[in-house]
């Protein structure tokens, strides 16, 4: 890589922490191309050469958080049965999803809790969904009739579970360390939601 194309990696990331900083401190319709070039440190004809408006820096922005989201889901541990859910390759799937999401943590809820035109938070449960439905089809062919019908309603349920789960948790997430709420998920995945809700009704999550 030239030393052009590093000082556009760091313009162009300079620019995506500016649009997360105005986020921060202001609903998004109220910021301007000005605000975001003053606080990434360019002038208006360098923000001009990457982006034609505001709107599209932030289409862009998302587009690359919710592929790189979309890369990170490993979703293999759908597969396993209810008895192999707690084998060291499934928990690893688990802890490696939730360590990334941990690390994006505050980027994460910024872009969930803003109102904007695309809604991240949905946009990544339909990741999760997408994901499994690909992994299924990966397994056992082509799904078509009934076993489609609820193999798409059990993704969609798997995926708001885990969704829903991992934003509780980002609201504090000294609650729970990362292999707790691995724990969660899998007991979720053996036992159902009802009987790991009796279960954790003591305050800590069991194996």
């Amino acid at each position: 890589m030239s030393k052009t194309d590093l000082r556009v990696v760091k313009t162009l990331r300079q620019i995506d922490q500016a649009l997360l900083e105005n986020l921060r401190q202001r609903p998004f319709p109220k910021i301007t191309v000005d605000q975001l070039c003053q606080s990434a440190l360019i002038n208006r004809s360098t923000f001009y050469k990457y982006y034609q408006d505001k709107f599209d820096l932030m289409d862009r922005y998302l587009g690359r958080v919710v592929e790189e989201f979309r890369g990170q889901m490993d979703v293999a541990f759908v597969t396993a049965s209810p008895q192999r859910v707690y084998d060291q390759i499934y928990q690893r799937n688990f802890q490696q999803a939730l360590e990334f999401l941990l690390r994006n943590r505050e980027t994460y809820m910024l872009l969930w809790n803003t109102p904007l035109e695309r809604p991240v938070f949905i946009e990544m449960v339909e990741i999760i969904h997408n994901n499994i439905m690909e992994r299924l089809a990966a397994e056992r062919g082509e799904m078509t009739g009934e076993y489609r019908r609820y193999a798409d309603l059990y993704a969609r349920l798997f995926a708001s579970d885990m969704m829903t789960l991992v934003r509780w948790w980002f609201e504090d997430p000294e609650r729970l360390s990362v292999q707790e709420v691995c724990t969660l998920m899998a007991r979720n995945m053996r036992d159902g939601m009802f009987k790991t809700f009796r279960a954790g009704q003591s305050g800590t999550p069991q194996p």
